[in-house]
């Protein structure tokens, strides 16, 4: 009978741990970085879908007292609109569409012929609350040469005329027949603090929502 040493089994078992922690630990600290993860996706999701509805029942976002109550929904995730945005850790960028057609361009007394964007989604809105550097939109920027830098308003000669008025994205995404309207709110969260280099290399959480 052989018999093996409580101070032999005692390394045995030092060594097996050693060698199972090299794909435990990080296995473990991945699925708690991803479930932090979730939980600021879930928090970023609310943000964007609360202004969304507000935005699409024509709150103006203007306005300083209603820019309070988006932040108000982020201030628990570093959201700032009407204090220091600079050092906001989030950014809601909102944006109100509208298909050009005949009627549209009759609108702005042009013809459809001497209309640039007819047949052509363009902004007629863009309100940027926080930190601006965070986030380009997915759905084009227009000139800040013809957003309006009191209300984000675009004129109808600019939105019917000038090529950066033109949205991006938006048909592929939803089916936009003349006249029709889209208001977006998109959103985006710094989150630096869940990157996990090799298992989770996200820096940041990006939602929309189109109204």
């Amino acid at each position: 009978m052989r018999w093996t040493s409580r101070k032999g089994r005692k390394g045995n078992s030092m060594t097996e741990f050693a060698l199972v922690s090299v794909f435990l630990i990080p296995l473990l600290m991945g699925t708690v970085n991803v479930g932090m993860s979730l939980g600021r996706s879930v928090q970023v999701n609310q943000v964007t879908r609360d202004a969304g509805h507000m935005y699409v029942r024509q709150i103006d976002f203007s306005k300083v007292q209603n820019q309070r109550v988006i932040e108000r929904l982020g201030e628990n995730i570093g959201l700032k609109i009407t204090s220091s945005p600079t050092t906001s850790k989030g950014v809601v960028v909102l944006s109100k569409i509208l298909y050009i057609g005949d009627t549209e361009c009759a609108a702005g007394g042009l013809l459809p012929a001497n209309c640039p964007n007819w047949g052509q989604a363009v902004h007629t809105q863009r309100l940027v609350l926080g930190k601006p550097s965070l986030l380009t939109s997915k759905f084009g920027t227009p000139s800040s040469t013809i957003v309006s830098s009191t209300d984000g308003s675009i004129t109808t000669a600019n939105y019917l005329s000038n090529i950066t008025a033109r949205a991006t994205l938006i048909t592929t995404l939803i089916a936009m027949a003349a006249g029709d309207q889209a208001y977006i709110a998109e959103t985006y969260f710094e989150a630096p603090e869940f990157s996990f280099p090799g298992y989770y290399p996200g820096t940041g959480v990006y939602s929309r929502a189109i109204f």
